[in-house]
């Protein structure tokens, strides 16, 4: 009986080979696309290379079985080799890759040799078993870099459990994120160089979604108006190895004015932006006006964003495959929103109602945007990242803080779908809608908070006239 076993797959991809061959290089990134792999560790310094060292920790049935790799031929971007140690066996792994129309051919060979040989029986069980998994990682691959063969889509039982309220309310716990953070995985190489802006970045699911968007090398840049937490930022995320790069910008998103000048300094760095952040927000209890004279939490949590995202919208369009991400809340299915509510009265002023009208205005901007930049390759969406414990919500609702404190998110697992939807393919063919864990959720529970084509354009021509845009922007 032969000591060897062989099997070759072929896939086709939609990316091109230069990004596909540079995400294989890194082999530690195995992890994320093979399941019996669920470690990995790059020994060597530098980019990869001939020479370069890789320990990934493969399980087969209970057993962990450490392997060392080593890359032992590379030519950019049409063939690796790499060869593998384990115990008792050695294994080659060989990736040719070829252009095709729409991207790329993958031809994954792999050579299992064991320095025994093997009993038939055992033998014939462990190459079947090989194989399966081989063309599950295979497809798993695929589906992480091309996305998934069936487009997401509101189910009818999500839609169900969201109107009955209690159901849906449970998916904004901590275990509405255990339950869901399996869903359809994306592979880091789509975030890999890709300029992304992220704003309100220095605390709580900003900093999280920062962290992670920087360690999956994102070039990012972050918006915040605490000049020494943006330094504690780039101090704590400059340091990440193999990830992408970090620069800060300070600004008070609170007044428009700077909002204009960040917006002017954003677009001379940096010609296109691939993926625009709108996460800034404030929850204020009292009535306030900005020296603009704007009520605060609709100046912060709606003026603001709509503006940024305008103003950077030339940058976004060369991009060709743009995303905007609008960070909204569950809060929004109490409230709707229309033009006149930009400037509330301060003897009907509630901050949880203004905010949650503020978060409505978000999800129709993105469901108006959506329609206007799809022509553009723009994909516009609007996330609830769940009932998070983070210092914000502790200041603004103290009370609901105490009360659910054992069920909140942490901040990671609240960033989670923000990170998701900068970059996963399945997101971008499903844009103008509302997420959570990774998840198309109902935009309406309530009747009262409907609104209309014609509201969303009233809305849009009164942050128009406030914020001095020409119509129609």
């Amino acid at each position: 009986m032969t000591n060897q076993w062989r099997i070759t797959k072929t896939i086709d991809m939609d990316q091109p080979a230069a990004r596909l061959f540079d995400y294989l290089s890194r082999w530690d990134n195995v992890v994320e696309w093979d399941p019996t792999a669920f470690s990995g560790r790059k020994l060597s310094p530098g980019e990869p290379a001939v020479g370069s060292r890789f320990v990934i920790t493969l399980r087969f049935g209970w057993r962990p079985v450490p392997m060392t790799y080593t890359i032992v031929r590379m030519e950019r971007p049409r063939l690796m080799e790499l060869e593998g140690r384990g115990a008792h066996f050695r294994a080659l792994d060989r990736i040719r890759l070829t252009d095709t129309a729409s991207g790329c051919r993958l031809t994954y060979e792999v050579v299992i040799r064991f320095d025994r040989h093997q009993n038939p029986v055992a033998s014939r069980i462990g190459r079947y078993l090989f194989d399966r998994y081989a063309r599950t990682t295979i497809r798993r691959l695929q589906r992480m870099i091309d996305g998934s063969a069936n487009p997401p889509a509101l189910s009818p039982v999500t839609r169900m459990a969201d109107r009955a309220i209690f159901p849906g309310l449970i998916g904004f716990t901590r275990l509405g994120y255990i339950l869901g953070k399996r869903r359809r995985p994306v592979a880091s190489a789509l975030y890999f160089g890709r300029t992304m802006v992220l704003t309100g970045g220095t605390s709580g699911i900003g900093r999280a979604a920062a962290r992670e968007l920087v360690r999956r090398g994102a070039n990012l840049v972050v918006v915040g108006r605490d000049g020494q937490k943006l330094k504690g930022l780039l101090d704590e995320l400059g340091r990440l190895k193999n990830g992408g790069w970090i620069e800060t910008e300070r600004a008070d998103l609170s007044l428009m004015a700077e909002v204009r000048r960040l917006a002017d300094r954003l677009m001379r760095r940096h010609k296109r932006i691939d993926v625009l952040i709108n996460n800034a927000g404030a929850l204020f209890n009292r009535y306030g006006q900005t020296d603009e004279g704007v009520e605060r939490t609709m100046a912060t949590d709606l003026v603001s964003p709509y503006l940024l995202t305008v103003l950077l919208l030339p940058a976004l369009k060369v991009a060709g495959s743009a995303r905007v991400v609008n960070v909204a809340s569950g809060g929004m299915y109490t409230q709707g929103m229309r033009a006149g509510m930009l400037d509330a009265e301060p003897a009907d002023y509630d901050g949880p109602t203004a905010y949650a009208r503020a978060k409505r205005g978000l999800v129709m901007l993105t469901e108006d945007w959506a329609n206007r930049w799809a022509n553009f390759g723009i994909g516009v969406h609007a996330m609830h990242p769940g009932w998070v414990d983070t210092p914000g919500l502790e200041a603004s609702l103290p009370a609901f803080h105490r009360q659910v404190a054992p069920l909140l998110r942490t901040p990671e697992q609240g960033a989670d779908t923000i990170v998701w939807l900068a970059s996963s393919p399945d997101a971008q063919r499903a844009s103008g809608r509302f997420w959570l864990d990774r998840k198309i959720r109902a935009t309406h529970v309530f009747r009262h908070t409907a609104d209309t084509e014609k509201d969303r354009r009233e809305l849009i021509r009164a942050l128009d006239a406030l914020t001095g845009l020409p119509a129609d922007t």
